[in-house]
């Protein structure tokens, strides 16, 4: 019990660990406070640089001005949304649109097989045909719209997950969704990705740990976010395909967390298609697809996510919803409906200018000594330091035999003026070992090293790129390295 309270916070949200990013950008306020080396440069959260489109402000304004937009709107959001949502879906996974169901559909026309519907053409196509053309896609009633993605994770966690059920997730782990976890009093099992493979997952360690379980005790879901946050790997359709038929065989859920979704690129460099799992007739038995309109319409503040899923799910994401947001802020959902198809386009701008960044950034950072991209992709880059920097604690004039991530990002912020996270955030407790072994499946050992922070590059220009060379740099020469 606080000393400030004279009744008791529930204990679940007392063991769960405060936000960091607040922690990351005070050590950049001790910098700005005498900044040797020029402005900050802030690269620890991951928000759009750039304002939302001219259109899209317009709009907002215009529907803020309207009275109805004040007032309660549909549970699972705005039709007009959720129907262009759906459309922008099945354009950029290049998905068919759905056929008008067989139960609107009359006898036909005159010499058309039993059972089936009349094309424009006069060709007829069976109600199995067009049930299945359907099916694989993704239509307005797979869509429910949230107060943003983070909302959406909860919704989905509280209406699959029991107190004291476990999920798989891989290491590291996004915050956000650990805090989730430990409000609601689920257990993560950890898939430790590979350091060696741009940060990829060990499927056959998930495998291996699936097959050890009873039907009762499995995990309730895998939960995979691609592009990924922190590490910005992105999966191959194959990599996803594969995660989908292991999730599957089980009969468990597989939470794809898609927020950046619209910073998947072709081998061309275009937009590319994030993934082929819509197409399956029966995705919906298996697949959840979790989306943000934050980064891509770059309105964070408005609060807009989905989930696409099966209705029979989302039925009861409803009575969730009910009880937590109502609705979805209005202003930006009617804002927004009339605009998706317009703004592909600078989806597109923004997608390629990001693109530019991150190549950017590789050979900025590749060519300073010791340091090493190990993985790029949306809105995140995974960056280990020299490992020299573990063991120079005396060099920074502190007495402990190991540095770790906190204290180098810690240095760096305060020293330098580059604000990064530290890996460890995105890690269980380095220090519990029986955390690691217990719940860390097997070669999850070497994360411990813990020489990895994540940088944000979204939210910068180019110029800070620019300079962030030299200030790491400068780093090395604090640390010894280099000289």
């Amino acid at each position: 019990m606080s000393n400030l309270l004279k009744f008791n916070i529930a204990p679940t949200v007392e063991s769960t660990n405060a936000p960091p990013i607040p922690k990351a950008q005070a050590w950049g306020r001790e910098y700005a406070g005498s900044p040797s080396y020029g402005p900050l440069l802030d690269l620890s959260q991951g928000v759009p640089r750039s304002a939302p489109h001219d259109d899209v402000l317009k709009a907002l304004s215009e529907a803020s001005k309207d009275p109805l937009s004040a007032k309660y709107g549909p549970i699972l959001g705005e039709t007009a949304l959720r129907e262009a949502y759906a459309e922008e879906i099945r354009v950029q996974y290049q998905l068919p649109s759905p056929s008008p169901s067989s139960s609107s559909s009359t006898a036909g026309t005159p010499g058309s097989a039993p059972g089936s519907i009349s094309n424009q053409d006069g060709s007829s196509q069976t109600t199995v045909e067009q049930e299945s053309k359907r099916a694989s896609t993704v239509n307005y009633d797979d869509v429910s719209i949230t107060t943003g993605c983070n909302m959406a994770f909860l919704v989905l966690i509280m209406a699959l997950c029991p107190p004291g059920s476990s999920v798989m997730v891989p290491l590291p782990s996004y915050f956000n969704q650990m805090m989730v976890f430990s409000l609601q009093g689920v257990k993560p099992i950890f898939i430790p990705c590979d350091t060696a493979n741009g940060f990829k997952p060990d499927i056959q360690a998930a495998k291996e740990y699936l097959a050890t379980q009873e039907k009762e005790k499995k995990p309730r879901m895998i939960v995979l976010v691609s592009p990924n946050n922190p590490t910005g790997s992105v999966y191959t359709h194959d990599e996803l395909r594969e995660w989908y038929n292991l999730a599957k065989s089980h009969e468990i859920a597989l939470v794809l967390d898609e927020t950046y979704r619209d910073f998947v690129e072709d081998d061309k460099g275009e937009r590319g298609v994030p993934h082929t799992l819509f197409e399956e007739v029966d995705w919906r038995e298996t697949l959840i697809s979790l989306g943000s309109f934050s980064k891509g319409y770059r309105i964070p503040g408005h609060r807009l996510g989905s989930i696409i899923a099966s209705p029979a799910l989302l039925k009861h994401a409803t009575t969730i919803c009910d009880c937590m947001q109502i609705c979805a802020p209005r202003p930006p959902q009617i804002a927004l409906a009339p605009l998706l198809p317009t703004l592909r386009s600078d989806l597109t701008s923004s997608s390629q200018a990001l693109s530019h960044r991150r190549n950017l950034f590789v050979d900025i950072v590749n060519k300073v000594k010791g340091w090493k991209v190990v993985s790029i992709g949306g809105y995140f880059a995974y960056v280990s330091f020299p490992r020299d920097y573990v063991h120079g604690s005396s060099n920074v004039g502190l007495k402990r035999k190991r540095l770790g991530s906190e204290d180098i990002a810690s240095i760096m912020a305060r020293r330098f003026g580059v604000v990064t996270l530290p890996g460890s955030f995105f890690m269980p407790d380095l220090n519990d070992g029986d955390v690691w072994e217990r719940d860390v499946l097997r070669g999850g050992e070497g994360l411990r090293e813990d020489i990895w922070l994540r940088f944000a590059v979204a939210n910068v220009g180019d110029d800070v790129i620019l300079k962030l060379g030299p200030r790491l740099e400068e780093m090395n020469k604090l640390m010894g390295i280099g000289e």
